[in-house]
């Protein structure tokens, strides 16, 4: 398997806090009850969309504002106002726009928070604009009717990804490790060893993993795998105390057998940015890929599907969307469409963003990013290949009242492993706060 190229970045580790915080995956979810409110229509005008202007919304650390700032100025046809966010206060400064009519005229619109934006009334039917002036003549017309909400095309995907586990074959090599799993085969124990086993051969101050109960997507990955859902297509909950709390189990057999760093120690630092210089092993996202080996020096990392545990049905992978929204308050909608295909077709995608917020879902802007063969970019394309070679059921949109699912998830690990509240006890709230917000609705 292909492997990233070497960096001459050194990383740099940031010491522990002392603060109980383990929330390190940025929670910052809008929540539902902003949008209860709002009742925004299309024929609204906020008071900070204005006519002529395109207003874009993004989130992303400072690496991917440079580069969207950048590719943004490509857009001739009107002037684009930046609002470029850290992902941690990005959702709820939604919740905030879309309170008060204002959200932008084009924003990216995060995973778990579009079926509830589309009902709320708060965003445009992009169907509704002049025909041809969103081109979608590059994608499979069942995968673009595949990404309607509620039958109207609210939200086209930008960007997708899926979930995968990262290795630094360089630490292991030099911890003697230099035989991996079979990722085709390998489940979550072996990978439950291969931690541990890394942290006796490294030694004192070295771990095979940080803990990260708390990242919802691969906590998604693990309730799929074991055949139950998140949210059912109906909106229901789709799993049981059980499934959830096995995850979560896992992570404490892991940390019992000395290959999790204890949470007192990466004390919120979950990130591999964060932890890589301790750790080994990284359950990662193919849109962080880019950004780990950058901060992996002379390290390289080798991309491994997700471990699965034993007889877990095929069907199992999935992808997370970044769509791009226009907010229904917007005072230049035909702008904001052309803007929105702009950022689906033009091929700065390829030579300016690359893979910097994800796969493209454009196919003929992959290709464009394959041809310029980054080795890094070849891995995380070939990864996702691999990923999608596999059937995918479909992945039931949250449901109005399932936004917060990211936080409880993050919630729940944070009073396991760091309030010492018992796995059944931190469950069972969890499912009680995810269904009081379903039943409010």
């Amino acid at each position: 398997m292909p492997t990233p190229p070497r960096s001459t970045t050194r990383p740099v580790h940031p010491s522990a806090t002392s603060r109980r915080r383990f929330l390190g995956v940025g929670a910052g979810v809008a929540t539902t009850a902003g949008l209860a409110a709002c009742g925004v229509s299309p024929e609204q005008t906020g008071q900070g969309s204005t006519e002529g202007t395109v207003r874009f919304a993004w989130w992303g650390n400072d690496s991917r504002q440079r580069l969207f700032s950048e590719f943004a100025q490509g857009f001739t046809e009107a002037e684009v106002r930046l609002e470029p966010s850290e992902y941690s206060g990005y959702g709820d400064r939604l919740s905030v726009q879309a309170a008060g009519r204002n959200l932008p005229d084009v924003f990216w619109m995060p995973a778990n928070l579009a079926l509830t934006y589309a009902s709320r009334g708060a965003l445009l039917d992009l169907g509704t604009l002049p025909e041809g002036t969103i081109d979608l003549s590059a994608y499979d017309p069942e995968v673009v009717e595949s990404w309607k909400l509620e039958g109207k095309q609210f939200g086209p995907v930008y960007s997708q990804y899926s979930t995968c586990t990262q290795v630094d074959s360089t630490a292991m090599a030099a911890a003697g490790i230099t035989d991996l799993p079979d990722d085709e085969t390998w489940t979550w124990q072996d990978l439950a060893d291969l931690a541990a086993a890394y942290a006796r051969a490294a030694g004192e101050g070295n771990w095979g993993i940080a803990n990260q109960s708390t990242f919802y997507q691969h906590a998604h990955l693990w309730i799929r795998q074991q055949g139950a859902e998140v949210f059912t297509a109906d909106g229901e909950l789709g799993f049981d105390a059980d499934t959830l709390g096995s995850w979560f189990a896992w992570w404490q057999q892991a940390t019992d057998a000395g290959g999790v760093m204890p949470t007192e120690i990466s004390a919120g630092q979950t990130q591999w940015t964060q932890t890589g210089g301790r750790t080994a092993l990284y359950l990662a996202q193919l849109n962080q890929v880019s950004d780990n080996v950058s901060f992996s020096g002379d390290h390289e990392l080798t991309l491994v599907k997700s471990p699965a545990p034993s007889g877990a049905a095929p069907d199992y992978q999935f992808r997370y969307y970044t769509r791009l929204c226009t907010g229904a308050n917007s005072a230049s909608p035909e702008l904001a469409g052309a803007f929105i295909d702009y950022s689906l077709n033009d091929p700065s995608n390829a030579t300016v963003v690359g893979l910097a917020s994800g796969i493209p879902s454009n196919p003929e802007i992959v290709q464009a990013i394959r041809t310029e063969a980054d080795p890094t970019a070849v891995t995380i394309l070939d990864m996702q290949d691999r990923i999608d070679a596999q059937p995918m059921r479909a992945r039931p949109e949250p449901p109005v009242g399932g936004a917060n699912w990211q936080t409880v998830v993050e919630k729940a690990g944070d009073d396991i492993f760091n309030g010492g509240v018992a796995i059944d006890a931190a469950v069972a709230e969890a499912i009680r706060t995810l269904q009081a917000a379903l039943d409010q609705g």
